[in-house]
Protein backbone atom coordinates (compact mmCIF):
# COMPACT_ATOMS: atom_id res chain seq x y z
CA UNK A 1 0.00 0.00 0.00
CA UNK A 2 1.06 3.55 -0.91
CA UNK A 3 2.33 6.00 1.79
CA UNK A 4 0.50 9.55 1.69
CA UNK A 5 2.78 12.00 2.00
CA UNK A 6 3.12 14.09 5.33
CA UNK A 7 1.73 17.43 2.96
CA UNK A 8 -1.16 15.62 1.30
CA UNK A 9 -2.58 14.62 4.93
CA UNK A 10 -2.70 18.02 6.03
CA UNK A 11 -4.80 19.01 2.54
CA UNK A 12 -7.14 16.30 3.28
CA UNK A 13 -7.47 17.53 7.12
CA UNK A 14 -7.27 21.42 6.08
CA UNK A 15 -10.34 21.01 3.34
CA UNK A 16 -12.44 18.51 5.71
CA UNK A 17 -12.02 20.83 8.26
CA UNK A 18 -13.73 23.20 5.97
CA UNK A 19 -16.14 20.91 4.87
CA UNK A 20 -16.93 20.18 8.02
CA UNK A 21 -17.64 24.32 9.13
CA UNK A 22 -19.35 24.69 5.79
CA UNK A 23 -22.06 22.18 6.65
CA UNK A 24 -22.08 23.49 10.41
CA UNK A 25 -22.92 26.84 9.41
CA UNK A 26 -25.35 26.15 6.40
CA UNK A 27 -27.66 23.96 8.95
CA UNK A 28 -27.47 26.40 11.72
CA UNK A 29 -28.75 28.99 9.19
CA UNK A 30 -31.17 26.61 8.04
CA UNK A 31 -32.39 25.19 11.30
CA UNK A 32 -32.14 28.42 13.14
CA UNK A 33 -32.65 31.58 11.18
CA UNK A 34 -32.18 35.23 12.26
CA UNK A 35 -35.19 36.82 12.55
CA UNK A 36 -33.46 40.17 13.12
CA UNK A 37 -31.77 40.74 9.80
CA UNK A 38 -34.20 42.80 8.34
CA UNK A 39 -33.64 45.40 11.32
CA UNK A 40 -30.11 45.48 11.10
CA UNK A 41 -29.89 48.75 9.56
CA UNK A 42 -32.64 50.78 10.80
CA UNK A 43 -31.50 53.71 12.75
CA UNK A 44 -32.86 56.21 14.42
CA UNK A 45 -33.46 60.16 12.85
CA UNK A 46 -31.64 61.56 15.10
CA UNK A 47 -28.42 59.09 14.20
CA UNK A 48 -29.29 59.12 10.19
CA UNK A 49 -29.02 63.20 10.91
CA UNK A 50 -25.56 63.32 12.73
CA UNK A 51 -24.59 60.59 9.96
CA UNK A 52 -25.77 63.24 7.32
CA UNK A 53 -24.03 66.15 8.83
CA UNK A 54 -20.78 63.96 9.23
CA UNK A 55 -20.47 62.67 5.58
CA UNK A 56 -21.24 66.54 4.20
CA UNK A 57 -18.12 67.31 6.26
CA UNK A 58 -16.02 64.79 5.15
CA UNK A 59 -16.99 65.82 1.63
CA UNK A 60 -16.35 69.69 2.43
CA UNK A 61 -12.84 68.38 3.25
CA UNK A 62 -12.37 66.33 0.13
CA UNK A 63 -13.55 69.26 -2.25
CA UNK A 64 -11.31 71.60 -0.04
CA UNK A 65 -8.33 69.30 -0.62
CA UNK A 66 -8.79 68.25 -4.40
CA UNK A 67 -9.04 71.74 -5.25
CA UNK A 68 -5.82 73.70 -7.55
CA UNK A 69 -3.50 75.65 -5.19
CA UNK A 70 -1.55 78.61 -6.01
CA UNK A 71 1.86 77.44 -5.67
CA UNK A 72 3.13 81.18 -6.42
CA UNK A 73 1.70 82.70 -3.55
CA UNK A 74 3.30 80.58 -1.11
CA UNK A 75 6.41 81.18 -2.83
CA UNK A 76 6.76 84.59 -2.40
CA UNK A 77 6.54 86.28 1.05
CA UNK A 78 7.47 89.67 2.27
CA UNK A 79 10.90 88.06 3.61
CA UNK A 80 11.64 86.03 0.64
CA UNK A 81 11.31 82.56 2.37
CA UNK A 82 8.61 80.00 1.16
CA UNK A 83 5.42 79.23 3.07
CA UNK A 84 5.59 75.80 2.95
Amino acid sequence: MAQIPTAGVIVIVIVACLAAVSLGAALTKQLWPSDSGHHRYQYSRDQELYMRSVRLKNLGHFERESRTKDLESGVYTENGSSRF
